[in-house]
Parts: structure tokens; C-alpha cells; sequence
């Protein structure tokens, strides 16, 4: 019989015989009570908390276009840090590319106008081959198209939304943001209390097609509201942009699940409970604001 798993309560001062003072209890029924003792409403479900707190977040920021820039900034400065974390890179490539490589376009486009855009994309390639001219080496290369990923991905996601920003009124971005937070959270409940079958599960395991089929139908109609009431959208084309919008959220979603499965990595970072990092968090938007660039770009080809 195995007797490991008790713990004696006497002191140091006994000599470890038994006698009536003395208490033998289960180690795991101790650790059961205490988490009982522990839990919190906040504890029974940190993803619902957090959510609702990024969301009152977000609202006090946008409340001008300015403080949503500086908003969208300091998500630059937490996301591009965990993924540098993510991929080690050390003295190889330094933090401060990742911040250039995704900032300067945002400002840029911003301050500007979107066609300068190449300016910075021009900048990166040329300043990193200077700077890693001393590091060349075999294992490098992994960082070079690892950071041409965030590069292209991340900083034309991020620009994108500060160009929606800047182009329309500010309540369009926050609801179409907002419209991509009520698909990943419908996704995932209904995931979670009724999916039955997987969606991918080589490369995000926890989310199912009954989730999937929630967080469109609920993202596009949240979408579909935000275009019809804040643009001069037709109602058909509004449906069509809205439905294509929430695909590419959920198509962010598992490319940096992919990312994450390869690297053995569970999350970006541990920052927000129940969800992970912060890159975990706005992923679903840095695929489905470029498309939504596009669509203003190419709306007359729209009949």
C-alpha cells in the first residue's frame, strides 16, 4: 500500500509516533478544500472578466481618434514583444526592428497618406541586413523569415486598422472591432457548452464547427448592423463585406495557432487571463482589417 500520498501533522518537536493528536489526511482532499476556499466568481470564468474589461478598455480610449491611436500603439508595444519573446531572438534581432517594422507604417498612414506606406517597408529589409552583416550563420535565417512574417502580417494588420481609423468615423472601427470580439466570444461558448466536432484539430484543438457556424452568423450580423448604419453601404454588399470580414478574423485566428503549434507554445503570454497574450487576443483582427481596406479601396469595382 502506498502511503505517500498522507501527511502527519505533528512537529518537528515529535518524535513520530502515533498518538490521538496526531491527524492523517489525504494530501489531495487538503488541496480540493483549498481550492474550493480559493475560488472566485472571477476564477469560475477569467475569459468572460477579461473580456468585458478589454472592452471597457477600448471604450474609454475611443472616445477620440487620437487616444485610439495611442491605444492601438501600446498593443504594438506588448503584442511585438511577446512575439519576440516567442522566438528568442535575443541580441540577433533586436526589440526596436519589431516596434519600426509595425509603428513607423501606422504613422505613416496615419499622418500621411497610405500610398507613403512603402517607405517603411523599404527601411526594415535595409537596416536589419546592416545590422546582422556580423551574425551570418546557419540558424539566422530562421529569424529573418520569422520576422518577415511580422513584418508583412502583423504591421500591415495593425496599419490597417489605423487606416480604417483614419478614414472613417470613429464609431465604424470600434463597432467593427467590436463585431470581431462577438464572433471569437460566440465562437468559443458555444464551442465549449455544444461542439461536438472538430474544426482543425491538428492545429487549434478546442474549437469545433458548431462554434464556427456561431461566431460567423453572429460576427456578420454585428458587422452587417456596423456598415449599414455608419456607411453608405448597400444592404447586399454590406452582407457580403461583413461575412467575408468575420472568414478572415477566424482565418488570423488559426494562423497564429499554426505559429503557436509549431513553436510548441501554448500562448503568446500569460497577460490576460483566460486568453492568453495580447497577440492571441487581436490576431483575428490583423487578417480581416486588411480586407476590409481593400474592400474601401476597390469599392467601385462593387457594383
Amino acid at each position: 500500500m502506498n502511503f505517500s500520498k498522507y501527511r502527519l501533522s505533528f512537529s518537528s518537536e515529535d518524535d513520530g509516533t502515533f498518538w490521538p493528536g496526531v491527524v492523517e489526511l489525504p494530501v489531495e482532499d487538503i488541496k480540493q478544500e483549498k481550492n474550493i476556499e480559493n475560488k472566485t466568481i472571477f476564477n469560475s470564468n477569467p475569459r468572460l472578466f477579461t473580456a468585458l474589461g478589454l472592452i471597457i478598455l477600448l471604450s474609454l480610449f475611443f472616445t477620440n481618434k487620437s487616444s485610439a491611436l495611442i491605444l492601438l500603439i501600446v498593443a504594438v508595444l506588448i503584442a511585438s514583444k511577446e512575439w519576440f519573446d516567442m522566438f528568442e531572438y535575443g541580441i540577433i534581432i533586436p526589440y526596436p526592428f519589431l516596434l519600426f517594422s509595425s509603428i513607423a507604417p501606422m504613422l505613416i498612414v496615419y499622418y500621411y497618406e497610405l500610398s507613403l506606406i512603402y517607405i517603411s517597408f523599404f527601411i526594415l529589409p535595409i537596416g536589419l541586413i546592416i545590422y546582422t552583416g556580423s551574425f551570418i550563420s546557419y540558424g539566422i535565417y530562421e529569424k529573418f523569415g520569422s520576422l518577415f512574417i511580422f513584418h508583412t502580417w502583423f504591421s500591415l494588420g495593425i496599419t490597417s486598422i489605423v487606416f480604417i481609423l483614419k478614414s472613417n468615423i470613429l464609431f465604424f472601427t470600434y463597432f467593427a472591432i467590436i463585431s470581431i470580439s462577438i464572433s471569437d466570444t460566440l465562437a468559443y461558448e458555444i464551442g465549449r457548452r455544444y461542439g461536438k466536432r472538430k474544426l482543425i484539430e491538428h492545429i487549434s484543438p478546442n474549437k469545433t464547427i458548431e462554434g464556427l457556424i456561431a461566431g460567423l452568423l453572429s460576427g456578420t450580423i454585428a458587422m452587417f448592423t456596423n456598415l449599414v448604419i455608419n456607411t453608405q453601404t448597400t444592404p447586399l454588399n454590406a452582407l457580403l463585406i461583413s461575412f467575408i470580414f468575420i472568414c478572415f478574423g477566424v482565418l488570423g485566428d488559426l494562423f497564429v495557432s499554426k505559429i503557436k503549434r509549431t513553436l510548441s507554445v501554448k500562448d503568446s503570454s500569460s497577460l490576460l487571463p483566460g486568453h492568453g497574450g495580447l497577440l492571441d487576443r487581436v490576431d483575428s483582427y490583423l487578417l480581416s482589417f486588411p480586407v476590409l481596406l481593400l474592400f474601401s479601396q476597390f469599392s467601385y469595382l462593387i457594383p
